[in-house]
């Protein structure tokens, strides 16, 4: 065996001589020197490692690939190591980042940027009161992370859960600067209470909702405008009653958990963020310009009210969506800074976001600061403290639910009319109040002030046994400015039009848990106790003045006439007992049981307290030794079974309430409500079972839910009889079912080339089915679209008249006659269409090369309807507005085949032509382009010698492109906001912008 070494290394030696002689022709002895001296000696690297972000990574294993030795970052993230010259890759570890080799290639500093481990980051998963591993999860939970939110131009909270995650339909009910949205989590739960989510932030439950006291129907105002987006780490949807139930009186209409970002243990950063835009109207309607009016006036009035020389005239054609619609700026400045040691971490942030709104008159105003912090008192104690202020500022202007505000004026404003006269101003020669003296005359403005805190301690009792307890408030002050001069009609009606309004809420929360993990064997067992309240206190008034001496003056001490004044205030709420016990046995066999007892002060003392319990159970058939399937790398089926409630109504239905009034002149009360003190929750039964795939190493990744939710005791109004002195009682009357199937896949299309591909693709079906009403009596005729709640069919289906067409011989329109009775009457309404769609979906690409990074984001519905309300009005054929272009085709003489009736100042006929039927009913279906994004990450060598740690430039298109068949502005829409019955309705709304930005982000 020596000699063959030695004949091995004689022949090297050889070897290597006569190559070096040869290519570098030296001489044998001075080549036979270089030889011995270069392949003995070691080489030393240096560099510096950080993350995506540039934040350098203390810690991180450097070795060499094949070789001894070793070496580790230090607190700057700089290492030095000494490796063999013979080496030709390093490879770089450090926990929660993905393994790197690095080709040497005759470098002696190599710096290097480590990828975040997505799969090991994705885990862990926030549930109530706690985390949990992703692969022993057995509830249906929706996981976005921080990092899908990043460079969106939305400034909610609700509006980035927006085709991220399956079961989670979000609608905009309109595109009003800081308004409303609507989240359903697996279909509508109720019909008279809110099927609107808990949120919880940072562990404590938020309130939510519009306290406007000055209605705008749709564009109501968002309290979750208030939350600053880029504050967000992660969001957990809480879907079934297995992972909901912990929040139990609350939880029916699903839960969502936001955590904000904290600091870590690693070197102080500071980011900077700034982007700028602007926006524009997506669409237009195609309306009569000024010659097609006056024609069409004349056919009208069957008479010359327009000369052919004044329909040849034009000179005033006004195309008044120009005039409302502007292109409007958005801006977006956010500073933070995040860091800590091994003892203290922090983050804080602060942000100003300004939006003007298209519609001239609309704009929102934010401005938050945030600060986090986390500290180590000693190896058994740790605090913290989350901190949360805002302030913000909405302009709005009126829509939706009236014909006053300047999107239905301007639109239903004729071309022949001016904006200005001729001494400039206002021309109110139309049919309505100038659109653009409303935009700029008529004032409402809203002003938030918001705090939202809390403080925290955990302390480890013993080994596993560790007790938590968190107080948290939130405050909301709301205040709401209207003035209205007499440059507009409705001012001018009322001599100056005034309101004031406020409203004050607190809302005072604390959570108190005992949690004990401890192993057996191969068994993990964790029980979860808890103990919690929450006080809830809310103050409002009004007021409404008129007769202003001064058009300058608009507060309410400078109006002559207060027309009504009230202020109210309620308290309420609610003690709560909570458990869970988590049992997993070698990462197999899991199950779960968790359950709440709850007492609210929204009912009496014989339905106060409710238990909600639920149980779930989960199998990782991949972990069982007799299944080892190739590529197959998880696989688990789940299911869960469980109760959950809804708590949501006005306080105090259960009492005898009474209200005031005045009788002969003197001051009185009256009673206002009629007690029932058998009032409970509404309580939902779901059942859930789910199955976990994941293929090829979980490259791809697959998740299939079915679940079915039965809401029983809804709380609705039952109709009394006059003879009571009351119109109705609200009980415990009906049930509802949703039924649904969830699907979705993630993949890594291309993971290990240069060029990095993934997509993430979302699927939901849900179906809504009203089981049960009082007496089987359907609640009908509801709002602009006629919506009806009726057993056997979804909540709100459009039931009305089915249009059949037009007459060619009469120019009418024809209904059809269900009862077969000769007449048309309201005993032949039927059902015309669902609001409710057939399935939802969303789907996102990330592609990267290089240094350039872009995304893409889909989102859809198929299958819902929508009323067109608007066309009520711009299809009517009769009276001074403008109309659609569509009426061009009107029925003119006997035999005309079309689809729009004649125009007619009969007023029975043109009643008949436009009820509300089939005819305005649309297909709602859309497939839009939401988000479009396209980046640039600079080296960070050439960032000013690596003083700047990341630097990244980004342009973002926001809902650049919308398919879809419905003829309104926008198909998203609701006119009535978070309304569960009247829904799918357009009437003027605001619709959404198309918005284009472009944006900075570094660290320091």
């Amino acid at each position: 065996m020596a000699f063959k070494y030695q004949y091995l290394k004689k022949y090297l030696q050889c070897s290597l001589f006569c190559l070096f002689a040869f290519n570098f022709q030296i001489s044998p002895i001075h080549a036979e020197t270089r030889v011995f001296k270069n392949a003995f000696k070691d080489i030393e690297i240096s560099g510096r490692v950080t993350d995506e972000d540039g934040l350098t990574l203390p810690g991180v294993s450097i070795k060499p690939v094949g070789q001894a030795g070793g070496s580790i970052t230090d607190v700057n993230g700089n290492y030095t190591i000494s490796v063999p010259n013979s080496t030709t890759l390093l490879e770089f570890t450090y926990v929660g980042f993905l393994a790197q080799k690095v080709e040497i290639n005759g470098r002696k500093t190599i710096d290097v940027i480590l990828k975040t481990d997505i799969k090991l980051l994705n885990e862990v998963v926030v549930v109530g009161y706690g985390v949990e591993q992703k692969k022993t999860l057995t509830g249906s939970v929706g996981i976005i992370k921080g990092e899908s939110l990043k460079d969106l131009p939305v400034p909610t909270i609700d509006g980035i859960l927006q085709g991220q995650t399956t079961g989670v339909q979000v609608t905009q009910n309109s595109g009003t600067p800081g308004g409303g949205m609507s989240v359903r989590i697996r279909g509508v739960s109720s019909i008279g209470g809110s099927s609107q989510p808990l949120y919880v932030i940072d562990g404590i439950p938020v309130t939510t909702g519009d306290f406007a006291q000055i209605g705008y129907e749709g564009q109501g105002v968002n309290q979750l405008s208030d939350l600053n987006p880029n504050d967000v780490e992660s969001i957990s949807i809480l879907k079934d009653a297995a992972s909901a139930s912990i929040y139990g009186a609350r939880a029916s209409n699903g839960v969502v958990l936001i955590t904000t970002k904290r600091g870590s243990n690693k070197k102080s950063s500071v980011n900077f963020s700034a982007s700028y835009g602007w926006q524009q109207a997506a669409n237009q309607l195609d309306m009569l310009n000024a010659r097609d009016w006056k024609l069409y006036r004349n056919d009208l009035a069957k008479a010359e009210i327009f000369s052919a020389e004044q329909i040849a005239d034009n000179k005033v054609d006004v195309n008044w969506q120009d005039v409302i619609f502007r292109t409007a700026p958005m801006a977006n400045y956010e500073l933070s800074a995040s860091g800590g040691d091994e003892k203290t971490k922090f983050f804080i942030s602060g942000n100003l976001f300004d939006q003007e709104g298209i519609l001239i008159g609309t704009d929102y105003r934010r401005i938050n600061g945030r600060v986090n912090l986390d500290h180590k008192v000693n190896e058994r104690l740790n605090i913290g403290t989350s901190i949360g202020l805002t302030y913000a500022i909405t302009n709005r202007v009126e829509g939706d639910q009236t014909l006053q505000g300047p999107l239905p004026n301007g639109i239903s404003t004729p071309a022949i009319f001016p904006v200005f006269n001729e001494d400039g101003s206002y021309n109110q020669g139309g049919p309505y109040s100038n659109a653009l003296s409303i935009a700029n005359e008529a004032i409402n403005e809203n002003f938030s002030y918001r705090g939202i805190g809390n403080v925290y301690a955990d302390y480890r009792i013993l080994k596993g046994l560790t007790f938590s307890t968190k107080w948290g408030v939130d405050f909301i002050n709301f205040r709401e400015h209207a003035y209205e001069s007499t440059k507009t009609v409705q001012g001018a009606k009322y001599n100056g039009l005034g309101f004031e309004t406020f409203t004050n809420v607190l809302n005072i929360v604390s959570n108190n848990t005992l949690k004990y993990q401890f192993d057996i064997d191969k068994s993990k067992i964790e029980l979860l106790g808890g103990y919690s309240f929450e006080k809830r206190e809310a103050r409002s008034s009004f007021i409404r003045a008129q007769d202003y001496a001064d058009p300058s003056l608009q507060y309410i001490n400078s109006a002559s006439t207060i027309v009504s004044a009230s202020s109210g205030g309620s308290d309420s709420g609610i003690r709560s007992f909570f458990g869970r016990a988590n049992y997993n046995f070698a990462d197999k066999y899991i199950l779960s049981l968790t359950g709440r007892l709850d007492g609210s002060s929204r009912f009496s003392q014989n339905n106060r307290n409710g238990f909600f319990p639920a149980a779930s159970v989960g199998w990782r058939i991949s972990e069982e030794e007799f299944f080892k399937v190739n590529n197959i790398s998880e696989l688990k089926v789940r299911a869960s079974y469980g109760l959950t409630g809804n708590d949501d109504i006005p306080a105090f239905l259960y009492a005898e309430l009474y209200g005031n009034t005045t009788y002969a002149g003197q001051p009185a009360v009256y009673p206002s409500n009629i007690p029932n003190p058998d009032l409970k929750w509404e309580t939902t039964i779901q059942t859930n079972i789910g199955l976990d795939l994941g293929l090829f190493k979980d490259r791809i990744q697959v998740t299939l839910d079915v679940y079915n939710k039965k809401t029983k005791d809804l709380l609705l109004s039952r109709p009394l009889p006059p003879s009571s002195g009351f119109s109705s009682i609200t009980e415990n009357i009906g049930e509802v079912e949703n039924k649904g199937f969830e699907f979705s896949l993630t993949t890594d299309n291309l993971k290990e080339s240069k060029l990095q591909w993934s997509t993430r693709l979302n699927f939901s079906m849900n179906r809504n089915k009203v089981l049960k009403l009082y007496n089987g009596q359907a609640i009908d005729d509801l709002g602009r679209g006629s919506n009806r709640i009726e057993e056997g069919q979804p909540i709100g289906i459009f039931y009305s008249y089915e249009w059949l067409g037009v007459d060619p011989s009469t120019g009418d329109v024809v209904y059809a006659d269900k009862n077969f009775d000769g007449v048309i009457t309201s005993a032949d309404r039927t059902r015309i269409g669902n609001p409710h769609p057939d399935f939802i979906y969303g789907i996102t690409n990330n592609l990267r090369y290089g240094n350039i990074d872009m995304s893409f984001f889909f989102q859809g519905s198929q299958g819902n309807d929508v009323f067109n309300g608007s066309r009520l009005y711009l299809e009517s054929l009769q009276g001074g507005d403008n109309q659609l272009e569509a009426i061009n085709r009107r029925w003119q003489q006997v035999g005309d085949i079309t689809d729009i009736p004649r125009a007619t100042n009969d007023p029975t006929a043109a009643s008949q032509n436009k009820r509300v039927s089939s005819r305005f009913l649309e297909d709602g279906s859309y497939l839009r382009l939401k988000n479009l994004t396209l980046g640039y990450n600079f080296n960070r060598e050439k960032l000013f010698n690596g003083k700047i740690n990341a630097l990244r430039i980004y342009f973002t298109g926001q809902n650049l492109l919308t398919f879809t068949n419905y003829s309104g502005l926008d198909p998203e829409v609701n006119y009535r906001g978070n309304d569960n019955a009247v829904i799918g309705t357009d009437f003027f709304t605001y619709p959404q912008a198309r918005s284009f930005t472009f944006g900075i982000n570094a660290t320091f």
